[in-house]
């Protein structure tokens, strides 16, 4: 005898998965609110992410449009990624298992597909004290995309906290002719 499944169940299912793949050893990944797993709009209402020290990451009113029909071609087309808000209060707690650093030359990856996102934005992003000195809140928009060694950025970061302060990224870099623009 079957036991009928409803779509909860499948949502709770798929939750399930993408947490147990993506959480790993010190880092545990949460995801509430998952709607939208097999259309090209995915909707979290809230991710966070924890090491043993506790949630490091929180965000809320998250949204991925995709075209599912772009990955037939090689490509990964994000039309928008956004989230109302995301809070750092504070960077994650390396892994004892970490390699040491060595100093390489810069690389972009070289993916199996090109990946483009078209907007990026948050209305609110939220950075604790722990992580450059003082605690900000800052608006973020932009877009970028990679493509076979070579990708091209475009950023703002614009301060909402009352105190004034801004930063804008449109630069490009080749790992072919290892060229930053």
């Amino acid at each position: 005898m079957g036991v009928a499944q409803t779509e909860e169940d499948d949502r709770d299912f798929l939750t399930a998965l993408i947490e147990d793949n993506v959480s790993g050893a010190g880092r545990e990944v949460k995801i509430t609110g998952f709607a939208g797993a097999l259309s090209s709009r995915a909707t979290l209402d809230e991710l966070t992410i924890a090491d043993e020290d506790g949630v490091w990451l929180t965000m809320r009113g998250v949204v991925l449009d995709w075209s599912r029909a772009a990955l037939l071609r090689g490509r990964i087309e994000i039309r928008e990624l956004t989230a109302q808000e995301i809070l750092v209060p504070r960077a994650p707690k390396p892994s004892v298992s970490a390699p040491s650093p060595e100093a390489t030359g810069f690389s972009l990856p070289e993916l199996p597909v090109s990946v483009a996102i078209e907007k990026l934005e948050s209305a609110k992003v939220a950075l604790g004290e722990d992580l450059f000195g003082a605690a900000a809140t800052v608006r973020l928009s932009g877009a970028m995309k990679l493509e076979g060694g070579s990708g091209n950025a475009d950023i703002a970061i614009e301060r909402i906290d009352g105190s004034s302060g801004s930063l804008v990224l449109v630069g490009g870099y080749a790992n072919d002719t290892r060229q930053l623009d």
